[in-house]
């Protein structure tokens, strides 16, 4: 009888004692101090320093560390770094903490089983808002020949919302841009639209810029941090290359412009010759000239805008051109 008492009294002595262990994380990406080691100080281990320092073995900022503690026990602790180089500054009136305004710290009921708890942001009850930065798109319309009112810039963040992220031109060179607070590390597509989907670009699925797909040719940008994206043209990856300089009429006179089916170009040389070209810089039609008017066809050519070379013994100049049919 003794022994089978004893027995029993072992049982209830060490399941009164069970251990179990407890995974605890911390995630540092929204901490703006420096450190090298964060580390879990508590009631269960006399706020010893750094006798529980985390790890982060992906290197995705968030610190871990898994500790043997007593089922059943309340325990309080706080995350520090560096040896108390640096400790959280909990909200007492935060839900996961005591309420103690002078000794702000965590509380929790150990589970009788093995638990990981969820990552929470230094300082917070919360897992951690992703870190933002400010991206400022800008799009360059002098080369667009429809008509709009205000340019906007639609995407995966902001659900294709329509006017939402209306940009603004508040210099008058018909550059727009708009600035939007994105997550950093998320990858997103976007285009050019105005008024409200009015009018949307068609962009090259071959471009650099896009997603390559030929269906919906978005633009593509890896959010990396705050950034001033480069100004392009609408519907092309880059600047609208050469579209700034003055328009010379030495060499030639573009009549009517825009064009329908037919394209005059009074030539002030002896000789020369001519190229149109797209905004890709792909020659769509080529030819010779002589002095005064020169016929042009245009009629195989889709509405939009071109550049006008002219080369001739005076020089070279470049002009752009319209066609609306």
């Amino acid at each position: 009888m003794k022994k089978s008492l004893t027995i029993l009294a072992l049982a209830i002595f060490g399941s009164a004692f069970a251990q179990t262990n407890v995974t605890f994380q911390v995630d540092m990406n929204n901490y703006t101090g420096s450190f090298t080691t964060p580390e879990v100080n508590g009631t269960f281990n006399s706020w010893c320093g750094n006798c529980a320092a985390m790890s982060d073995t992906d290197g995705d900022n968030i610190w871990e560390v898994t500790i043997a503690l007593t089922a059943g026990d309340t325990v309080e602790y706080k995350f520090s770094h560096d040896a108390w180089t640096g400790q959280e500054m909990n909200d007492p009136t935060a839900p996961c903490t005591n309420g103690n305004a002078t000794y702000t710290n965590r509380v929790l009921v150990v589970p009788a089983a093995a638990t990981t708890l969820p990552a929470v942001c230094w300082a917070s009850c919360d897992p951690c808002a992703p870190a933002t930065a400010n991206v400022t798109f800008q799009v360059d319309m002098q080369l667009y020949t429809g008509s709009f009112t205000t340019p906007e810039v639609n995407g995966t963040f902001n659900n294709w919302c329509g006017n939402c992220a209306a940009m603004s031109d508040a210099n008058g060179d018909n550059v727009w841009d708009v600035t939007i607070a994105l997550n950093i590390g998320d990858t997103v597509e976007y285009k050019y639209s105005h008024d409200n989907w009015t009018g949307q670009e068609m962009n090259d699925p071959t471009a650099p810029c896009t997603n390559g797909n030929a269906t919906y040719t978005n633009r593509v940008l890896v959010v990396s941090a705050t950034d001033t994206l480069d100004v392009v043209c609408w519907a092309s990856c880059t600047a609208c290359s050469g579209i700034g300089m003055e328009e010379d009429a030495v060499l030639m006179t573009l009549t009517p412009n825009p064009a329908n089916s037919v394209l005059n170009i009074d030539f002030t040389g002896a000789h020369g010759a001519y190229q149109i070209m797209n905004l890709n810089g792909q020659t769509l039609a080529a030819g010779s000239l002589v002095r005064g008017e020169n016929e042009v066809i245009t009629a195989s050519l889709p509405n939009g805008m071109y550049m006008v070379r002219v080369a001739g013994e005076q020089g070279e100049t470049m002009q752009k051109l319209a066609i609306r049919h």
